[in-house]
């Protein structure tokens, strides 16, 4: 009998350990936002050739990123195009993306924070509209089926001024580096449009159309600043519809 007490403890503690519950996988996008340079191109021998773009004119094309220990992971970036889904540690850390550097050393290039729950959607940028990709800002964005839900339309504002916008029959004023999330009913078109002040202070409509999502799509509009010298429009709109994964199922114990 004087082994009875260790064998129940080892059992309690089995069954805890049975019955402490498995974390969702959660996964983590990012979406460079902004224009291509201008085309270039040579001829050589009468042929025409493409050049690759200036330095620093477009966001490093692949980066490797970085939770805190020594497990990375490769993300592809481009210009208007979210990544693939990348898979997330439990709990709040560290996000670093490094991309190669003199001597093929992996140099940081963003740093932050990570949230704690959730998927989440990191929205990267040039720190200044003369600068260079060497300099970015970011925002992070909750990305989950029920955060970022089906039927959704969230509006995101990086440009440096406020905007007017349009949605369905509502009408309200959205500040420089703020985003909201409305809910649209599938089937005809919501109106939506954006409108921005230029420098005089005359209203200008940038965007003018209709908000269509099909059965299982959210939709994602980035009101951004425009690229190059004196653009004609000083800020550009992308609107992006994409259908929403489904909701992760909880492992099993």
């Amino acid at each position: 009998m004087k082994f009875f007490p260790t064998i129940l403890f080892l059992f309690t503690a089995a069954v805890a350990a049975e019955e402490k519950p498995k974390l969702l996988e959660r996964h983590v996008r990012f979406l460079a936002v902004g224009e291509m340079p201008p085309f270039r191109q040579e001829i050589r021998d009468d042929v025409r050739y493409e050049l690759e773009p200036a330095e620093g004119s477009i966001p490093p094309r692949e980066v490797m990123v970085g939770f805190g220990g020594d497990q990375k992971q490769s993300a592809s970036l481009r210009l208007g195009q979210a990544t693939a889904p990348l898979s997330v540690p439990s709990g709040t850390g560290p996000l670093v993306l490094r991309q190669p550097g003199n001597n093929d050393e992996m140099t940081p290039w963003l740093q932050l924070t990570h949230p704690e729950t959730d998927d989440f959607l990191v929205l990267i940028w040039r720190a200044s509209p003369k600068g260079t990709w060497r300099e970015v800002k970011s925002l992070v964005l909750p990305d989950g089926p029920v955060s970022a839900p089906a039927g959704g339309v969230r509006v995101v504002n990086l440009s440096p001024v406020d905007v007017g916008i349009v949605i369905g029959g509502e009408k309200l004023l959205l500040g420089a580096g703020k985003n909201i999330q409305r809910k649209v009913p599938t089937g005809p078109g919501q109106v939506f449009q954006i409108v921005v002040n230029d420098a005089t202070g005359t209203p200008r409509r940038l965007h003018s159309g209709n908000i269509t999502q099909n059965p299982g799509e959210r939709s994602l509009v980035l009101i951004y600043r425009a690229d190059g010298e004196a653009p004609r429009r000083p800020v550009k709109v992308s609107v992006q519809r994409e259908p929403v994964p489904a909701a992760p199922v909880p492992p099993k114990n």
